[in-house]
C-alpha cells in the first residue's frame, strides 16, 4: 500500500531548511504530549478508597481508668499520747459504730472525770436549792412595787379629767373668737373670708367631737375611753391651733389689715398660745400615762420573777457554777476520748499498724477502717467528654486484677461540679457503682466505659467521609465505580459514634458507594 505524504511535511524533510523544520517538529510533538498529559482525563482509581453506607448498631463512649473506693475509707489514730493498753481487733474484722478498737491507758484521765463529775454534781444542787423558792420579804417588795406602780396609775388617770377639760376650753374659746373674727369683720366669702369661714367650721365640728367624747369619759371614766380622748384632744389642738393661725394671718391681707384692730389680732395671739400650753399639757398627760403603764409592767414582770425563782442575782451565780462545773466535765471527758479510738460507722478493719505497749503518738495512724461491702469506682473524666455523661448511663467495668475478659455492669452515680487539674488537664470526677462485684477490693483499677449515646439500625459512614466546607458538610458520592468519578452532597450528621463512624441524618440513602479517603 502507498502511503501519500503530506506536502507540508515534504517540504520539512526536502526544504531548503530542513535541519531548522526537524528542531521545530520535534518541539511540537512535546508540546502535544504536555497538552495531552494535562488536559486528558484523569484516572483516579489508584488514589481513592471507597465504601458504602450502611445501616449500623451505633455507639458512642467515654473511657476512663480509675480505682475501686469503698464508701467508708477512714485513717483512724489517737488524739493523745501515751502507752497502748489494748488493741480491741484485727484486720479482717468487721466493726460497728461507737464499738471501741483500742485504748490508752487512762487510768489519770478516768480520775480526773471523775473529779469534774463530782464537782458538778454539788453546782447543781445548789442551784436547784435555790430554784425551790424566793423568801417572803422579797416576794413583799415586789408586790408593793406594783402596788405603788397601780396606784400612780390610777392618780394619773384621775386627774387626767382636768387636764382634758382646760383642752376642751381652749378649743371652745378659740370656736367663739373664731365666729366673732369672721362676723365682724369677714362679712362676705371672699377669697379672704372662705379661709376664715373653713377654719372657723373646722374648729365648729372639733367643738362638738370634743364636748361628746368629754361627756361619755366623765359617765364612764374607763381608763381605754380617757386614752382614745387624750390621743384626740392632741389631734384637735394640732388642727385647731392651725386654723387660729389661718385667721390670723388673714387677719393682715391687704383688703382688711385696716379694717381690724390690733386688740382682735393680740386676741388671736393670745389664743394661739393658749392653745399650745393645752397642747404641751395633754402631751405630757399622754407621756406620763406611757411611762407610768411600762413602770407597772416592770413592776409585774419582777414580782413574777421574783414569786417563781430567787434573785436572779444568785441565780446568776449558781448557774455560772454549774456551767463551769460542766466545762470541766467535758474537757475531762475529751482527754479520755482522746485515748480512745471508736469506730466512727459500721466497716471491716483492713488494717492494724499500732500494737499493745508500744508508744501511741498523736495522729499517728493506727487503724484503717473501710466498708468492703459497699465500694464505688472513681475516675477522672476530661473536659472534652464530661459534658456527655450523665447520672444514671450505663458502664462496662473490665478490672486489671481479674482480667480483659471479664465484664461487668454499673451506673453513673455522680459527677463532681468542681474540677481538679492533672497535668494541665481539667479533669472531673465521675463515680459509678459497683454492685454484686466478687473479688474485687478497694485501690484494684477499674477500666470503665461509659455508654453515652446509642442507636440502632442508624444509617452511617467513616467519619473520613466527611468533609467540611464553608460550615456545611458533605460527602463525595460516587457516580462510576470504574473511573472514580464522583458528586458532592450536602449531609446533616448525628451521633459521633465509637470506631470513627458518624451517623447521617440526611442527604445520603442506604447502599451508596462514597469515598472515604482521598489521597491529596
Amino acid at each position: 500500500m502507498k502511503i501519500k505524504v503530506p506536502n507540508f511535511l515534504k517540504n520539512i524533510f526536502t526544504g531548503k531548511h530542513k535541519k531548522r523544520n526537524i528542531w521545530l517538529t520535534i518541539i511540537l510533538v512535546i508540546v502535544i504530549i504536555i497538552g495531552f498529559l494535562v488536559f486528558s482525563p484523569k484516572n483516579n482509581t489508584g488514589s481513592i478508597q471507597t465504601g458504602f453506607v450502611a445501616k449500623q448498631n451505633l455507639q458512642e463512649t467515654v473511657l476512663s481508668t480509675g480505682q475501686v473506693v469503698s464508701s467508708t475509707d477512714l485513717s483512724l489514730s489517737f488524739q493523745g499520747s501515751g502507752v497502748v493498753k489494748k488493741v480491741s481487733v484485727k484486720e479482717g474484722d468487721k466493726v460497728t459504730q461507737g464499738q471501741v478498737l483500742a485504748t490508752l491507758d487512762a487510768a489519770s484521765a478516768y480520775a480526773t472525770l471523775t473529779s469534774a463529775s463530782g464537782s458538778l454534781m454539788q453546782a447543781q444542787a445548789n442551784y436547784d436549792k435555790l430554784l425551790a423558792g424566793a423568801s417572803r420579804p422579797t416576794v413583799q417588795v415586789s408586790q408593793d412595787a406594783v402596788n405603788s406602780s397601780k396606784q400612780d396609775i390610777t392618780n394619773a388617770y384621775n386627774g387626767a379629767i382636768n387636764t382634758l377639760n382646760i383642752g376642751y376650753t381652749a378649743v371652745y374659746i378659740a370656736d367663739f373668737l373664731a365666729k366673732s373674727t369672721e362676723d365682724a369683720y369677714f362679712p362676705t366669702y371672699d377669697l379672704v373670708g372662705l379661709e376664715v369661714r373653713n377654719a372657723k367650721l373646722e374648729i365648729d365640728g372639733i367643738v362638738q367631737n370634743i364636748k361628746s367624747s368629754l361627756d361619755a369619759v366623765k359617765v364612764n371614766p374607763m381608763q381605754q375611753g380617757i386614752d382614745a380622748l387624750v390621743s384626740q384632744e392632741i389631734i384637735a389642738l394640732n388642727t385647731t391651733y392651725n386654723d387660729i393661725n389661718v385667721i390670723r394671718v388673714q387677719t393682715d391681707a391687704d383688703t382688711y389689715s385696716s379694717r381690724i384692730p390690733d386688740l382682735q389680732r393680740t386676741a388671736l395671739d393670745a389664743q394661739k398660745a393658749s392653745i399650745s400650753s393645752a397642747l404641751l399639757g395633754a402631751t405630757s398627760l399622754q407621756q406620763n400615762l406611757a411611762s407610768l403603764k411600762l413602770a407597772l409592767q416592770r413592776a409585774e414582770d419582777q414580782l413574777s420573777v421574783t414569786t417563781a425563782v430567787p434573785t436572779q442575782a444568785d441565780l446568776d451565780l449558781a448557774a455560772g457554777q454549774v456551767l463551769s462545773a460542766q466545762g470541766q466535765v467535758n474537757a475531762a471527758q475529751a482527754v479520755l476520748n482522746n485515748l480512745i479510738i471508736k469506730a466512727p460507722a459500721d466497716g471491716t478493719i483492713t488494717q492494724v499498724d499500732v500494737k499493745v505497749g508500744e508508744l501511741a503518738t498523736p495522729s499517728k495512724e493506727a487503724i484503717i477502717l473501710q466498708d468492703v461491702g459497699s465500694l464505688h469506682a472513681e475516675a477522672n473524666v476530661s473536659e472534652a467528654n464530661v459534658a456527655t455523661i450523665q447520672v444514671g448511663q450505663p458502664i462496662d467495668y473490665t478490672f486489671d486484677a481479674l482480667g480483659p475478659d471479664q465484664h461487668f455492669s454499673g451506673t453513673v452515680l455522680t459527677i463532681n461540679p468542681a474540677s481538679t487539674v492533672i497535668s494541665g488537664v481539667v479533669d472531673y470526677l465521675v463515680k459509678g457503682s459497683l454492685d454484686n462485684i466478687p473479688n474485687i477490693r478497694p485501690g484494684m483499677t477499674a477500666n470503665m466505659t461509659i455508654l453515652v449515646a446509642k442507636k440502632d439500625n442508624a444509617l452511617a459512614v467513616p467519619s473520613t467521609a466527611v468533609i467540611n466546607k464553608n460550615n456545611k458538610q458533605y460527602v463525595r458520592v460516587i457516580d462510576n465505580h470504574n473511573k472514580k468519578t464522583y458528586h458532592e452532597v450536602q449531609v446533616q450528621t448525628g451521633l459521633q459514634a465509637d470506631g470513627g463512624l458518624i451517623e447521617i441524618t440526611s442527604g445520603l440513602n442506604d447502599g451508596q458507594e462514597i469515598i472515604i479517603y482521598m489521597k491529596s
